[in-house]
């Protein structure tokens, strides 16, 4: 499944930008919640290893709420679906 999820050699994600190759999809992970609660979920997701601290945008107020944000944006290879998980029915 990690090979679905493309980063550049920095370890930031971007979009293809490539003519040759195929199009990736926009992945978009957001948690929203006080600041406390959404650091202690990026540290947790650090230490599963899914994501560094750094690669989530910084955590701003979330519109018309008193709640906060931060997300961060992955890219994967369409098509590119993980073996492990078992499809409906299966």
């Amino acid at each position: 499944m990690a090979q679905e999820f493309l980063s550049d050699s920095g370890g930031s994600v971007r979009p293809n930008s490539d003519a040759g190759e195929p199009q990736r999809e926009r992945i978009d992970f957001l948690i929203v919640g006080s600041r406390e609660g959404i650091m202690e979920e990026i540290l947790k997701f650090y230490a599963m290893g899914f994501a560094a601290v750094d690669e989530w945008s910084a955590i701003m107020p979330m519109p018309n709420t008193d709640k906060l944000m931060t997300i961060l944006v992955r890219y994967r290879q369409p098509g590119a679906a993980d073996s492990s998980i078992p499809k409906s029915g299966e």
